[in-house]
């Protein structure tokens, strides 16, 4: 055996459209060649584009998935990134809304910050006494940042990398081309909003200069994935697919395990939204009224505390693997109680029908992922109501 590199990618250097294209052609001679790929990179050039020509116009695309272009977005709303997360393949590094502060306009603000306040207090109080190893200052403050975060729009804008591969980036042109027409004249509130960042999208891809206009041609019809008009029929074996409801920012956090699939219906209009109300202040019935009133206030800015409709699916040893990755103190509480719902559901299914993976599910329904047969922590964190998930942060 013998294993080359024969390409990577550079920090400082941008690769012309030119050489993606006779990349992908030589990746094409791989299928055909009759001697090694050392005879494709001399080969006449002509001979590769005839070769880049007849793919292109084939269908045989997946040769343009060899080259990746890694972009740097710059202020584009959250439900942007979640739409470009839906699609595969890809790799994105987002800007955290859960550790880092983002700019948000007065009334969001003024909200963020008087929720972040109450949130410190709250968790200082109720538990830092008890657990002043875990609870630090430090930890105190990231995680009332994660619960003031559901106050912020789902129109905040972040910063993001996002790598995709050469075919990728030009179906993604497609599909989000597709979207726009198709929500151009919408009279509902969340498609009127997202519209024009769609629309800046698409131009910021062209302004790009690797958009090729055979391969954005949409041959199989395929749509951005995200939004799904409808629940899936729920089903539980050695695949499943179930449906659940939980906070916009919660499908966020749900929708970056890449081996799952998540979809959401589109947010209702600001009217009839309803809201997700943290454990902390669920039963303090004045903070939970204050709560409820402040997002009442900020209805029309689509906060990620709004509660969607989400369908999941997914295979059985990857949703083990998510609850592997799931389960923990240190993970948002309302990530881990929507996981554990699927979780029970799922367990309950698989012993009615006799499946020999329930008991493997069973064994995962006592406690966080530290109490997982097999399964040791680097780094206990020693917070007894995290391990047996009863904490309320």
């Amino acid at each position: 055996m013998e294993i080359t590199v024969i390409a990577t990618t550079h920090p400082n250097y941008q690769t012309p459209k030119k050489e993606l294209d006779r990349f992908g052609g030589m990746a094409a001679g791989v299928c055909y060649m009759a001697h090694d790929f050392a005879t494709l990179r001399a080969e006449d050039e002509a001979k590769t584009f005839r070769r880049v020509e007849m793919t292109k116009s084939n269908g045989h695309h997946s040769v343009y998935d060899h080259a990746t272009i890694t972009l740097y977005l710059h202020c584009i709303p959250r439900v942007l990134e979640g739409m470009l997360d839906n699609e595969r393949y890809m790799v994105s590094s987002v800007k955290s809304g859960r550790y880092t502060l983002h700019p948000l306009p007065d009334d969001e603000q003024k909200l963020y910050d008087k929720w972040l306040a109450k949130f410190e207090k709250l968790i200082r109080d109720e538990y830092q006494n008890a657990y002043p190893q875990y609870f630090t200052d430090s930890k105190i403050k990231k995680l009332a940042m994660e619960n003031a975060r559901y106050l912020t729009s789902c129109f905040t804008m972040v910063s993001m990398l996002h790598t995709v591969s050469y075919r990728q980036l030009n179906y993604l042109y497609g599909f989000f081309t597709d979207y726009a027409n198709k929500i151009a004249k919408s009279t509902h509130q969340f498609e009127k909003t997202l519209y024009p960042y769609v629309v800046e999208f698409v131009k910021q891809l062209e302004n790009t200069g690797y958009i090729d206009e055979v391969l954005t041609h949409n041959g199989k019809n395929r749509q951005v994935s995200m939004f799904r008009d409808k629940p899936v029929t729920e089903y539980f074996g050695d695949v499943y697919a179930t449906n659940f409801r939980c906070s916009f920012a919660v499908y966020m956090h749900l929708n970056r395990h890449r081996t799952l699939k998540y979809y959401m219906q589109t947010p209702a209009e600001p009217e009839k939204l309803e809201f997700y109300v943290p454990e902390l202040i669920a039963d303090k019935s004045e903070l939970r009224e204050e709560w409820l009133a402040d997002l009442n206030r900020l209805r029309s800015h689509y906060p990620q505390a709004m509660l969607v409709e989400v369908s999941e699916m997914g295979n059985l040893e990857d949703f083990i693997l998510k609850a592997i990755e799931r389960k923990c103190s240190s993970v948002l509480l309302e990530t881990t109680r929507v996981v554990n719902g699927v979780l029970n559901k799922y367990q309950k299914a698989l012993a009615a029908s006799g499946h020999d993976g329930a008991q493997q599910l069973a064994t995962m329904q006592k406690g966080a992922k530290c109490t997982f047969p097999n399964f040791k922590c680097p780094c206990p964190c020693g917070f007894a109501l995290g391990v047996n998930e009863k904490r309320k942060i």
